[in-house]
């Protein structure tokens, strides 16, 4: 069996530094979109989850091509919550969801913007 890896997009919606910056225009896209696009151009993941609490950009994430299979704590997206703790959440629920238990599943996390 080829194991290709799921993509793990974080997106919160309360920055502090630039309000919205997932949802800000880059290019005539929001950030988040022309992430996304770039992780589905790339044909490396089998699928592309963007973990998020805010309903909006879940909304746009799905609309892009994303899955967005659960919704992220609001814990889990302060300033103090870690990135480990926002994958190792998504980790726990996509393999509940998937009922896989074995370690063909592999994630591989793409900080939105490092893909500008």
């Amino acid at each position: 069996m080829e194991l290709k890896p799921l993509c793990l997009i974080a997106a919160r919606s309360g920055s502090k530094g630039v309000p919205g910056k997932n949802l800000k225009s880059i290019g005539g896209k929001p950030l988040l979109v022309n992430g996304i696009n770039k992780a589905i151009k790339s044909r490396v993941f089998r699928y592309v989850v963007v973990s998020t609490e805010d309903n909006k950009i879940a909304t746009i994430a799905k609309q892009s091509g994303a899955d967005v299979p659960f919704m992220r704590p609001k814990k889990l997206a302060t300033d103090t919550a870690t990135t480990i703790d926002v994958i190792l959440h998504a980790n726990k629920k996509l393999r509940y969801i998937s009922q896989n238990t074995e370690s063909d599943l592999f994630i591989v996390f793409l900080h939105g913007l490092s893909l500008i």
